[in-house]
């Protein structure tokens, strides 16, 4: 196991690293597939929840895999672009950017641990703030992950200014690149409320105590993550990795690692539906991106 560091961050599994003859579809037989991972976590973490999971689609490949994670949402959008990786897991957001620039299709959609390839995310306050409602949020910091994520950013955005609370001029808008750092901003003050995915917002409190917290609106539904491949990448290959990853609940392994994913909302992958798409425009079109 090896762990290089360049633009992002490459693992290699070498122990799995065997040619699949077949393959055509990253350029040379020997080369390895270069998996993208998205998350505001750090790489190491980011290793240790994914490792199982590509190991697996490595072994039934029969293909090595190396796992990359550019450290940050924007910087996967940028290695896409480059070149820098094959397929990726990636958020809703950014793949709907990418696919409008002709960089990338989805092969695959996360459902989540409710069952559905929709969340929705809450905007949340101190109990104790005298704060109800959003309209009183006008004129206060709002915390959001990321300038580019779903959950974070796209759903809450779209509908605060729904309710008429233009964000980047009636707010001030804070972004904390970590869900830990939204909860923890809420709870000491540094912030009058905090947006972020309600399922992840639910499994943080497994981590941190959220008595003090209470929720104030819930957002419109937005896609979840979704595995994309990079254009052009080799039709084949696409379809026997898609395949394998669907098959994932059909193996005793399999279903194991999937519920090992349970803290990433994670429950399965399903065939991806690009109608889906038309939640993100609506999305984008609300919040005047």
């Amino acid at each position: 196991m090896q762990i290089q560091l360049r633009c992002g961050v490459r693992i290699s599994l070498l122990t799995l690293m065997f040619i699949l003859s077949s393959s055509t579809a990253v350029n040379a037989e020997s080369e390895a597939i270069r998996f993208g991972i998205m998350s505001v976590a750090s790489p190491s973490r980011v290793y240790l929840k994914w490792q199982a999971f590509v190991a697996y689609v490595s072994r039934e490949l029969g293909q090595p895999i190396e796992i990359v994670v550019p450290y940050g949402f924007e910087k996967m959008g940028k290695a896409v672009a480059n070149g820098e990786v094959d397929f990726f897991y990636i958020n809703s957001h950014v793949f709907y950017l990418l696919k409008k620039d002709k960089k990338a299709r989805a092969i695959l959609q996360m459902q989540n641990i409710d069952g559905k390839v929709t969340s929705k995310s809450k905007i949340f306050v101190r109990s104790d703030s005298g704060i109800n409602n959003v309209q009183q949020l006008k004129g206060k910091k709002i915390a959001f992950v990321s300038p580019v994520g779903a959950g974070g950013y796209l759903a809450p955005r779209a509908y605060l200014y729904n309710q008429g609370i233009e964000t980047k001029k009636d707010s001030r808008e804070v972004f904390t690149k970590n869900m830990t750092t939204s909860i923890h901003k809420v709870l000491l003050g540094d912030v009058a409320a905090g947006a972020m995915c309600g399922l992840n917002f639910r499994l943080m409190k497994k981590k941190i105590d959220t008595g003090e917290l209470k929720t104030i609106a819930i957002s419109g539904e937005y896609p979840e993550n979704v595995i994309a491949v990079r254009t052009p990448i080799d039709t084949e290959q696409v379809k026997r990795f898609q395949k394998v990853i669907l098959a994932m609940p059909d193996s005793v392994s399999g279903r194991q690692i999937l519920k090992n994913m349970y803290s990433m909302k994670i429950k399965r992958f399903v065939a991806y539906d690009e109608s889906i798409e038309k939640i993100t425009q609506k999305l984008l079109e609300q919040g005047q991106f």
